[in-house]
């Protein structure tokens, strides 16, 4: 099992490199993801898996390279704006909701499982909530997730580049070195910000709580240097490879009559995105790319780290993506057991 992994890996490194040589945005994580998918529908079942540890160790170093884009300037611009993060954040909520009625009464599948399944960015705590309540199909929740994810990370990236013209700059493994602290400062930063999110029950903590110490740290200190290369590439190969394990054709089989409302509600959630990035971008100023990669219904980590690729404003992408998150994990249980009443 050991040399199949190393040998998945190797290959997903591999085509992370050809598409480096391609100037693709987000090459080793499309990479990975790829590798992941192609090696899950046509291996044998256990013939490959990526183990969910060795991701979350992945996590850890991609929070820390995003939350280092984190600056004082930042926050005061997040305070200026924080009409347009609530307004960004509701209208994509807003958007889901809708589309998860719409799929519920069409497909005639459980209402409270297409909810779970349309939320732009709750997909850790969408999966565990489904794990733990027996009136949602957790088969309904994982393939409507991970469609949405996959569908996302592949198609935003090239949508930016075709339609607004962006420009990939860098591979994303690579970013300025502007000074600061050492970049070594992360073992025990990551370390300790896993474990406050974790005390205070913080989706994904193992990104988040890396984001966030990094961030605060940046923020008052002269910065941090960025994640070496030798070390983001391999993680972006590593989050890749478990994302695109996810699906399995098992899954798909049996929930296959939802899969055309998956990708119509994935493609209506980044029509919305791509109206309300025009909205954000002509009364804030950044560039309409920052924008739509701040509204993209896709993850922290796989939208900023499109972001560092095309070198775009990562620290807006990751202040309006992050507080979409939190109002998901803090907002949705509480309105699930409104709707549905709480189940003991």
């Amino acid at each position: 099992m050991l040399l199949n992994r190393i040998l998945l890996f190797i290959m997903a490194l591999c085509l992370g490199n050809i598409l480096v040589r391609l100037h693709l945005p987000i090459p080793f994580l499309l990479g990975g993801l790829l590798t992941g998918v192609l090696c899950k529908t046509f291996a044998r079942r256990k013939a490959v898996s990526w183990p969910k540890q060795w991701r979350e160790y992945a996590l850890m170093i991609a929070g820390y390279g995003i939350g280092s884009t984190f600056t004082g300037d930042t926050w005061n611009r997040f305070l200026e704006e924080l009409l347009g993060v609530t307004e960004a954040t509701v209208v994509i909520l807003g958007a889901s909701m809708l589309l998860a009625f719409i799929t519920a009464k069409i497909s005639q599948e459980n209402l409270k499982s297409c909810i779970m399944g349309m939320l732009p960015g709750g997909m850790t705590l969408t999966m565990l909530l489904a794990e733990e309540d027996k009136d949602v199909n957790p088969n309904v929740v994982v393939v409507m997730q991970v469609l949405r994810l996959l569908s996302v990370v592949v198609t935003v990236p090239f949508l930016v580049i075709w339609l607004l013209d962006a420009k990939v700059i860098s591979n994303s493994i690579t970013m300025p070195n502007h000074g600061g602290v050492h970049w070594l400062v992360f073992i025990p930063l990551a370390v300790l910000g896993c474990f406050i999110a974790g005390k205070v029950h913080l989706p994904t903590p193992r990104l988040l709580g890396p984001i966030l110490a990094t961030a605060a740290f940046a923020v008052y200190s002269n910065g941090v240097q960025p994640v070496p290369a030798y070390l983001m590439a391999p993680a972006q190969v590593s989050i890749g490879l478990y994302m695109g394990m996810q699906l399995e054709a098992e899954r798909i089989w049996a929930t296959r009559k939802m899969v055309p409302f998956i990708m119509v509600g994935t493609a209506f959630l980044i029509v919305v995105s791509i109206g309300m990035s025009y909205v954000l971008s002509a009364r804030y100023g950044f560039s309409l790319i920052t924008a739509f990669l701040a509204m993209a219904p896709g993850g922290i980590a796989e939208m900023c780290l499109a972001g560092m690729s095309m070198q775009e404003n990562v620290s807006v992408i990751l202040t309006y993506q992050l507080v979409r998150v939190l109002a998901i994990n803090l907002c949705i249980p509480p309105l699930l057991n409104l709707m549905f009443g709480k189940k003991g």
